[in-house]
């Protein structure tokens, strides 16, 4: 899968959420994706692809501070959980969509 791909599929999964304001292309090139997906209450999902490392990363953020996510960085796929966003919990590979469902979830509970 291309960048070009994962942007459009990121776009489809963007406007099929009520919860998302916006979205805006931090980065973009052969390996690499950096998306910021604007929610509706001023927090936001920053989306990152590498294709060429294959290192994915999605972290809600809420005044300035994570306060969950998930990516396969350093140590394999973990979490960062919900209301404890500083732990690295192994977890299984997820794509956006799952992750936005996921945060869609806990939304009511900020």
């Amino acid at each position: 899968m291309t960048t070009a791909e994962l942007l459009r599929r990121l776009s489809d999964v963007c406007q099929a959420h009520a919860l998302v304001e916006s979205y805006a292309v931090d980065a973009v090139d052969e390996d690499t994706l950096s998306v910021r997906v604007f929610l509706m209450d001023a927090s936001f999902i920053n989306a990152f692809y590498n294709l060429a490392t294959d290192k994915t990363a999605f972290a809600w953020i809420r005044e300035g501070k994570r306060v969950y996510g998930k990516d396969n960085a350093k140590m394999g796929w973990h979490i960062h959980p919900f209301r404890s966003p500083e732990q690295h919990l192994l977890c299984e590979p997820i794509n956006f969509e799952i992750f936005l469902r996921e945060v869609e979830n806990f939304y009511s509970q900020v």
